[in-house]
């Protein structure tokens, strides 16, 4: 009898344990995670003057995908407002380019 409630000790132990051990699940908003919602975060960041935070919006927008153009547009007018007029020339051809690409397909 004493070894019988031992075992199921144990047992509880063990599962508490693994339990406490597993990945913790954290719900999904890949809704939120597309290139167009970053864009029009960067640019209500931007109305708000908030540079840096639309400088990683922006950038998260252009991770996401690489070939969409509003996104280098964001990006060019960050550099625009910091001055790097060069940076921001890249930015704004780089989106033309994207968008004659689209229209020539």
């Amino acid at each position: 009898m004493k070894f019988r409630k031992r075992y199921v000790l144990f047992a509880v132990l063990c599962v508490f344990f693994l339990y406490a051990c597993a990945p913790t699940y954290t719900e999904s908003n890949a809704w939120l995670d597309t290139p167009v919602n970053h864009v029009h975060n960067g640019n209500t960041l931007l109305k708000a003057g908030k540079i840096d935070a639309a400088f990683r919006e922006f950038s998260r927008a252009k991770e996401l995908d690489p070939n969409y153009s509003p996104a280098y547009v964001g990006l060019s007018l960050v550099y625009g407002l910091r001055d790097d007029d060069a940076t921001s020339a890249m930015y704004l051809k780089k989106a033309v380019d994207l968008l004659k690409g689209t229209h020539q397909k």
